[in-house]
């Protein structure tokens, strides 16, 4: 399905790069949390940091695949967009930002389009995910996909060391004459496996119903080495977020199974908090009692998150700062979190790009609001109030 690639290949081929805070947009740095304050932010390329068509919605990277933060000689942090549904766009395809992240003060990336093979493997067609989670572990990456599939899967895997190259440069995604095509872009990824909800779809209509994961991250101080699912619901909503956990398996990359090739839950969790976007479980000591940081979005232009702290005693907000919500301290519409494990810093990226009159819809007059920023976990621990 086209010619074999590795990551090295496609960082060596980045072409957007990323501007650093100091080229950042006021908009943009607007998004930032107010406290803790981010130690490092990164703004899109201006073409992706003011389209209405993608959405920012999950990250990932080489601190999660291993220890050493690394992938071969390469720091690298995924990012996943989605296609927003109210434009004249609808495909709902998703796509993965590879960012180059060995040099802090260079970063620069190429995309790389999630793929689904069909027919045995001789065609493909696009991942249709809102990209609301994504897992790097080992040499396997963990997608969600609930809101635009079709088939119940709820996340899909993909390995690492399986892209490809398209060979035809056409709108068109999969078998076309003379080649491979993927929407004019260059790099895709095809899936391998999948995991799917038994009993049937997903629904968001209440926290009583299978769950549609909205956001998925890693914790590493869980014994085994476990992934962490929330579900998705309006911030505007009442359903509190159920949060799952789900332990990792001996074979590389994918969940523990049982006998019945089911993966089942190893703990589940009801929060008292409504508009989740991300969960982020840690523990200060290996296999200890772990703490859930939770971000609320809110759902208006320009208001501040909630970033909380949870566990089964009880919850605390990250900070206190005074804003229209005293409590809404954390970036501006955030979106899924994820711990740099030898680093010890949480990274997390916000949403929004409006037009002159807030509105998601139409391009003109777009104002950027579009961040990639970390901070240490630590930070956020201290900020407690």
């Amino acid at each position: 399905m086209g010619t074999s690639r590795g990551v090295d290949q496609v960082l060596a081929s980045a072409n957007h790069p990323m501007r650093n805070a100091a080229d950042c947009y006021g908009t943009e740095t607007a998004a930032l949390p107010v406290k803790p304050t981010a130690e490092s932010a990164y703004c899109w390329d201006t073409g992706d940091a003011v389209t209405q068509d993608w959405l920012p919605q999950s990250v990932t990277f080489s601190g999660d695949a291993d220890n050493d933060g690394v992938w071969g000689t390469n720091k690298v942090i995924l990012s996943g967009w989605g296609q927003n549904g109210t434009t004249t766009t609808t495909d709902h395809m998703g796509r993965i930002a590879f960012i180059d992240a060995n040099d802090p003060n260079n970063l620069k990336y190429r995309w790389v389009l999630p793929v689904i093979p069909l027919n045995g493997g001789t065609d493909y067609r696009a991942l249709k995910s809102h990209m609301g989670g994504m897992v790097w572990y080992q040499d396997k990456l963990i997608v969600t996909s609930w809101e635009k599939d079709s088939d119940n899967n709820v996340m899909y895997i993909f390995d690492m060391k399986r892209i490809l190259q398209a060979t035809v440069n056409s709108s068109a995604v999969g078998k076309v004459s003379g080649g491979w095509s993927a929407d004019g872009y260059q790099y895709v990824m095809p899936a391998v496996g999948s995991y799917s909800l038994a009993g049937g779809a997903c629904s968001s209509t209440n926290d009583d119903s299978r769950p549609c994961f909205g956001s998925i991250s890693l914790d590493r101080s869980s014994v085994p080495d476990s992934l962490v699912a929330t579900e998705w619901f309006s911030s505007g909503g009442t359903e509190p977020a159920r949060i799952w956990r789900y332990d990792f398996s001996s074979e590389p990359g994918y969940l523990a199974t049982d006998s019945s090739s089911h993966v089942n839950a190893s703990a589940a969790y009801e929060t008292n908090a409504v508009g989740l976007q991300g969960v982020l479980s840690h523990s200060a000591t290996s296999g200890g009692t772990p703490n859930f940081y939770v971000d609320d979005a809110r759902g208006g232009v320009g208001q501040h998150g909630i970033l909380w702290r949870q566990n089964t005693s009880g919850a605390t907000a990250a900070a206190n700062c005074g804003q229209d919500i005293m409590y809404a301290c954390w970036g501006q519409h955030t979106e899924s979190m994820s711990y740099w494990w030898s680093t010890g810093r949480v990274w997390t990226l916000t949403e929004w790009a409006a037009d002159s009159a807030g509105h998601w819809t139409g391009t003109d007059h777009a104002i950027p609001q579009r961040v990639l920023f970390s901070l240490p976990l630590a930070s956020i621990d201290s900020s407690l109030s």
